[in-house]
């Protein structure tokens, strides 16, 4: 059975489960190739390990959340919201506007076109506070380029 949609993945059920894991003393991360990866696995009973396959995309969306390049753009991204007028959400400032490149931090894009990597992407929703669909997980790997 799929999980059921939430519009907002920080409402979702997953956030709970990766709490928990992680309260219980296990390390969750998400590894390049979009696995999830939870230390020690050993320890997992099949109830959680039901869970994590039910809310998989979820939780693979909260831990891109939790990347420290998506951190340390969310944090640069507020500081900007709260300095009065209209906000850049420009992560590296002389950073040019050309294809193929992220105009906000220069990362490279996964295809030629004028915008923003996933990381820079995803910072902005969490910085103006917007709600992450679970389906932008899908967005994010298809835009994602892991060097």
């Amino acid at each position: 059975m799929d999980a059921p949609l939430t519009p907002n993945v920080l409402d979702s059920p997953a956030v709970a489960i990766l709490c928990a894991l992680e309260a219980d003393g296990f390390t969750v991360q998400l590894e390049p190739d979009n696995c999830i990866v939870i230390i020690p696995r050993s320890r997992l009973t099949a109830d959680r390990m039901a869970e994590i396959t039910r809310y998989k995309d979820a939780l693979r969306l909260l831990l891109r959340c939790c990347d420290a390049g998506v951190t340390a753009r969310v944090a640069e991204f507020r500081r900007q919201l709260a300095v009065p007028g209209l906000p850049a959400f420009v992560f590296s400032v002389n950073t040019a506007y050309v294809k193929g490149i992220c105009f906000s931090c220069a990362d490279s894009l996964n295809e030629l076109r004028f915008g923003r990597c996933w990381r820079c992407s995803l910072a902005w929703r969490l910085s103006c506070r917007l709600q992450i669909p679970a389906m932008l997980g899908d967005v994010l790997d298809r835009a994602k380029v892991c060097a």
